[in-house]
């Protein structure tokens, strides 16, 4: 008890960093998961008044993955009554072909763009429909999640740095006595520094293993669960223990050994 008093501070410190790091790991993988939910479901309607063949689509962007020809006869089925056989058949004929394209991966507002101009470059082509209003707000949405868990990392990774240095000198003058003695009989540096070293390794094993059970609550969380499977997403958060113990200690180590140094 006396020592977690002493390093409770430090401690907190450094699940918040690893926290930080493990949220936006897990932001990335929800957001790569639900990019990829919304390319099964998200689609670019074409309309041509000619037929074309599916290497045409292809051909003319890298993301085209499947194309679907939509049958729009059933539209008009509807009139076959009120017409006569010869209008209707007119009529029938003069369709123009209508195409439902499919992506390999939920594209990025520049991508659609370029997805367009290339779309509409085939000939014939009389319209595109991409949505690309919704789908801009989607993928800003999704990147201003990134970017914020990315943010809220490097911020906390940079005070916590600090903070760890800050400690430190305080652990050195602390031992500073031992540290001059042992100085005067020739002792290396990473020996009189060796109370600091098994301190902050210390430290950061506690601050993992506390990462790791907040991780693991997350990932059994009905109430995460169920917010996620709002959206779409089901199954909740993947938890990898030793994935995430080996990146959560490097990291936590890494920044205890580098201010110890410092």
């Amino acid at each position: 008890m006396k020592y977690l008093r002493r390093h409770i501070s430090l401690i907190f410190a450094l699940v918040s960093m690893l926290c930080g790091f493990w949220l936006y790991d897990t932001v990335s993988k929800l957001t790569d998961a639900y990019e990829t939910k919304l390319a099964k479901e998200y689609s670019i309607v074409a309309v041509s008044s000619d037929k074309i063949t599916d290497d045409t689509f292809k051909r003319s962007s890298y993301l085209v993955s499947s194309i679907e020809q939509i049958d729009a006869a059933p539209f008009f089925l509807q009139y076959s009554e009120d017409l006569s056989p010869e209008i209707y058949e007119q009529l029938k004929n003069s369709i123009p072909s209508f195409y439902r394209i499919r992506l390999y991966r939920y594209p990025s507002p520049d991508e659609l763009t370029k997805v367009n101009a290339a779309l509409k470059g085939i000939p014939g082509m009389l319209r595109v429909e991409s949505f690309a209003k919704n789908q801009k707000t989607v993928s800003n949405t999704l990147e201003a999640f990134k970017n914020g868990a990315m943010a809220y990392s490097v911020i906390v990774l940079v005070f916590n740095i600090l903070l760890f240095a800050k400690f430190m000198e305080v652990w050195r003058y602390e031992h500073n006595s031992r540290m001059q003695i042992m100085a005067i009989f020739g002792a290396p540096l990473w020996m009189r520094s060796a109370v600091l070293f098994r301190m902050a390794l210390l430290d950061s094993v506690l601050a993992v293993a506390i990462t790791l059970g907040v991780a693991y609550y997350a990932s059994i969380s009905p109430e995460v669960a169920g917010f996620l499977a709002s959206f779409g997403l089901v199954g909740g958060i993947s938890f990898d223990p030793e994935r995430s113990a080996l990146y959560l200690s490097g990291l936590a180590f890494g920044v205890s050994l580098f201010s110890v140094s410092t």
